[in-house]
């Protein structure tokens, strides 16, 4: 009886005093955490998403995802003939539309993008090729993730007719390789 007295009286002092400021920041902290995972903040090695996370953005709520394992080993960047595909994005953001563009241009065949693409982790149908400086995030990160070679993946910007960038794994370095050289894939998608 003496704790619902207090537990009451405590009640309605803060009525009185209109203490709904300590109710408001909690209700936000609530939302700020909701199940849906839309405003959830993330960790670089999270496991989400159909693999793991390598890049987030300042928000925390959006980044990279890289597949858990590689889509190929032994993977030409084209699908036998030399074209310009305009593949032409470094940046974080550019993948998606490289991959677009190369799929296009290039049609079918088993090549990186289209492995990529094809790639169906996590039951997701949104993988794409990294471009240079998503590919250079999985390198960065590879310690959060299993199955890297310490040999080249594919990125998928374009260099020009003939060649595409690709970075190695084992020390991080960039080339501007010939694409039919047969290297290594792993996908990423957007989140």
């Amino acid at each position: 009886m003496k704790t619902t007295t207090k537990l009451t009286a405590a009640f309605l002092l803060c009525t009185a005093l209109s203490c709904t400021k300590g109710i408001e920041n909690k209700s936000t902290s609530i939302s700020a955490n909701s199940v849906d995972g839309s405003t959830q903040a993330h960790y670089i090695g999270q496991s989400f998403g159909g693999g793991i996370i390598v890049y987030l953005d300042s928000t925390k709520t959006h980044g990279l995802i890289a597949a858990k394992t590689d889509q190929g080993t032994n993977v030409s960047w084209y699908n036998g003939s030399y074209i310009t595909t305009g593949a032409k994005g470094t940046k974080i953001g550019t993948g998606k539309a490289n991959t677009n563009k190369i799929i296009s241009a290039q049609g079918s065949g088993t090549y990186a993008a289209k492995l990529c693409r094809q790639y169906r982790g996590g039951g997701f149908k949104d993988w794409f090729l990294p471009s240079k400086a998503e590919l250079n995030q999985v390198f960065i990160h590879r310690h959060k993730l299993t199955g890297l070679s310490a040999t080249n993946y594919w990125s998928s910007t374009e260099a020009d007719q003939n060649n595409a960038y690709d970075e190695e794994f084992g020390g991080g370095f960039k080339f501007a390789d010939d694409k039919s050289f047969t290297i290594h894939v792993r996908a990423v998608r957007a989140f």
